[in-house]
């Protein structure tokens, strides 16, 4: 009787509030993969040690870098915004070019981001071994 005398040990437990967007992506993620909630929520927990930081080494100076830019980008457009205050702007006509190259450069800057995310996304759900169709390689 000795095993009596102590209670079998439970499995810890989680218990979490989710905002209503949340509990929306993890509805999504179920009916996505087809699994419980519990076990996506089990493999994302896996995942994202074995997956490591959201941004590596390199991207975290991508980051830095990028954000320098767009802080350019503001002060550029804050000058530009003076300028047209005062009644010393160009005319639009004459300042397209400008424009283009700041539109260029924005683009360029939220691809870049994209591309960090969407990569580490992807990584994620294959540690997670949640991987879509499309990704598996």
């Amino acid at each position: 009787m000795a095993g009596s005398a102590t209670k079998p040990r439970r499995k810890p437990r989680l218990r979490t509030e989710l905002s209503e967007a949340d509990e929306r992506r993890l509805a999504e993620a179920v009916a996505l993969f087809g699994l419980p909630k519990a076990e996506v929520v089990r493999r994302l927990i896996r995942a994202s040690v074995q997956a490591g930081p959201a941004l590596s080494a390199e991207n975290t100076r991508a980051v830095v870098e990028l954000a320098s830019q767009v802080r350019m980008v503001g002060r550029n457009l804050a000058q530009v915004l003076k300028a047209i205050h005062r009644g010393q702007a160009v005319r639009l006509e004459d300042s397209e070019a400008v424009w283009r190259g700041l539109h260029e450069v924005v683009s360029a800057l939220n691809d870049e981001l994209t591309e960090m995310t969407v990569t580490y996304g992807s990584k994620l759900r294959r540690e997670a071994k949640l991987t879509l169709p499309a990704e598996v390689q």
